[in-house]
């Protein structure tokens, strides 16, 4: 069976996470405070335990409807912890 989520990155240094499971979506993700995408694209952030810490989602495609609003925070919340817990497998 298919993991829920895929975290890589790229040779140019790319984050990128895939949510596999409804809703299916793919998004960019960088970390740390100097990672923040351009102001005008639409991020998602999670502050983690410091600004070293902090991993921003964003230029997200969905592959299936979009979740309600309402909904759109707890799934961010799960890339971001899929997200941290590749970068911690790293170490």
């Amino acid at each position: 069976m298919k993991e829920d989520w895929t975290v890589d990155v790229d040779n140019a240094g790319q984050g990128t996470v895939t949510h596999h499971a409804a809703p299916a979506f793919t998004a960019f993700w960088t970390s740390g405070e100097d990672g923040q995408p351009d102001a005008g694209e639409p991020c998602w952030t999670s502050s983690g335990s410091g600004p070293e810490d902090t991993i921003h989602i964003f230029g997200w495609t969905w592959l299936e409807p979009a979740p309600a609003p309402e909904a759109l925070d707890a799934l961010m919340q799960q890339a971001a912890t899929a997200v941290d817990n590749w970068i911690a497998s790293r170490f």
